[in-house]
């Protein structure tokens, strides 16, 4: 008979993917049958909705936006790319993949890590509670400096600032008209109007 370390109940283990096994994993096939919208998600892999029309409408109508806005300004088109549906690893257990991703650029590295991502923001329209319970903590633990949850359906953003390491945000406010100006640039605005 065994006995148990000091403190620790016996019971059921959670099993924790790491970054490096769920690449792995993508490399030999094994989640193939999962389809194409797979994320690792605090060390779960989770399946993601499929992306509807409204949602990935959106997305783009995003990722224009401020791909238009940054090729305007030369010191921000140089530093920052906006990205759309790519893979930011966060630490050694997260990779999620948000529907638009404002970044320094990766300088020869494989992926975006989350010290290089300025705005991260999430599309929700099947997705809202994952995004609200799941996200919105896990990107605030990540020191993601600024994240937009776009409701088209609501037609309103949440915007979140001041990212917390117990998960919380110092600010968070809800847009419903005019435009937002991202943390990264004052010369940028992203008017309502051109998202919904």
């Amino acid at each position: 008979m065994t006995a148990n370390p000091n403190g620790m109940q016996e019971g059921p283990t959670d099993f924790r993917f790491d970054f490096d096994r769920f690449e792995r994993m993508f490399e030999l096939g094994i989640l193939n049958d999962l389809g194409p919208r797979i994320e690792l998600l605090e060390g779960r892999i989770v399946e993601m909705s499929p992306i509807g029309g409204e949602h990935g409408d959106t997305s783009v109508d995003l990722a224009v936006v401020l791909s238009n806005a940054l090729s305007s300004i030369p010191t921000l088109r140089d530093a920052l790319r906006v990205s759309a549906a790519v893979t930011l690893r966060i630490g050694d257990y997260s990779a999620p993949e948000p529907d638009v991703l404002v970044a320094r650029r990766r300088n020869g590295r494989k992926y975006y890590e989350a010290a290089d991502a300025v705005l991260v923001i999430e599309v929700s329209v099947s997705t809202r509670d994952n995004d609200l319970a799941i996200k919105r903590p896990l990107y605030a633990r990540a020191g993601i400096p600024e994240f937009w949850i776009v409701e088209p359906e609501a037609r309103l953003i949440r915007v979140l600032r001041d990212p917390r390491p117990d998960g919380s945000w110092g600010d968070e406010r809800v847009v419903t008209d005019g435009a937002v100006t991202p943390l990264f640039s004052d010369q940028v605005h992203l008017s309502l109007a051109e998202v919904f």
